[in-house]
């Protein structure tokens, strides 16, 4: 009975640190209060909601950590390899209708986050972030489509969406901006996520604010419609950019300087390929998160080897 309240102990703590490090939070209470906004987000509280994302972000939960206790993957217990499983959890019925080839879809879509991100990791020499989310949400969701496993989900009814931004629309979308990093809608979920960096790291929790804030005024000044601004559609991937670059890479050179870039990098990548990737079919994810801080991370290193040459 010990055992099994000690293998119980460590299966939830795995857990929630899985869903901590989407925001690079290996902090347990950070975990379970962004777990929360999953849930709320579900349930529709603060936006559009759908429960049935919350119940595959639950199902992911549940085999990348059982696979973590099971396995002796290195940083298992840390969480870092069970966070992209969890992204993929979100996104199959954010995107697709339910249903048992959908289910069958998300769990091989979990699974194949482990390889990818060894393989990932090993070919770049430096970690992979959500790039194996990314990876792994395209091959299912084009598998899906094209043998009709999954059908795109398509909203009963569109929420209404703001033609001007206001005050209260700008707030809004500074906190879905945090939210959209697990693909919810909802501002309340961007609340409770934003209490759960905070909990880890108050700077995280400035950098991600301030990178939600950045993609906003970008996108203003782009001139794109006011509803994908006020839904922090433009400010979920910069966000990450903003915490990733500016405090979780190691020996990151004038990191201030960098992290702007980094973010107006982030910005102009989902700016020019999201277009192309939705005639494809595929959303574009947090693909432009993954490519600006990939092209810094592996940048520093090369200048780091290069130093000590």
């Amino acid at each position: 009975m010990d055992g099994l309240k000690v293998t119980a102990n460590v299966f939830a703590r795995i857990a929630a640190r899985s869903v901590g490090q989407v925001m690079f939070q290996s902090n347990v209470l950070s975990g379970f209060l962004m777990a929360c906004a999953i849930v709320a987000g579900g349930f529709g509280i603060g936006g559009s909601g759908r429960f049935i994302v919350t119940a595959g972000a639950t199902v992911a939960i549940l085999i990348s950590s059982a696979i973590a206790v099971a396995a002796t993957l290195p940083d298992g217990r840390d969480g870092v390899w069970g966070f992209n499983a969890v992204l993929v959890g979100c996104a199959v019925f954010t995107f697709n209708n339910s249903g048992a080839g959908a289910w069958a879809m998300l769990c091989a879509g979990v699974l194949l986050t482990f390889p990818l991100k060894g393989i990932l990791d090993r070919m770049l020499g430096v970690a992979s972030l959500t790039l194996p989310f990314v990876i792994s949400t395209w091959i299912i969701t084009a598998i899906g489509h094209a043998t009709g496993l999954m059908t795109p989900w398509i909203p009963g009814t569109i929420p209404s969406a703001p033609e001007q931004l206001s005050a209260t629309s700008i707030a809004i979308g500074l906190l879905k901006g945090i939210s959209e990093v697990f693909l919810i809608d909802s501002w309340v979920a961007g609340l409770l996520m934003l209490a759960g960096l905070l909990a880890g790291s108050p700077r995280c929790a400035v950098l991600a604010l301030s990178g939600s804030a950045a993609g906003m005024v970008m996108a203003i000044i782009c001139g794109l419609p006011a509803g994908e601004i006020s839904a922090g559609l433009w400010g979920f991937s910069p966000a990450l950019t903003a915490i990733a670059v500016g405090s979780v890479l190691p020996g990151i050179p004038h990191r201030g300087l960098l992290t702007t870039a980094a973010v107006i990098l982030t910005f102009a990548i989902q700016y020019l390929t999201a277009p192309w990737l939705a005639k494809a079919g595929l959303p574009v994810l947090t693909m432009p998160f993954c490519a600006a801080t990939l092209a810094v991370s592996l940048l520093s290193v090369r200048n780091a080897r290069s130093i000590t040459k």
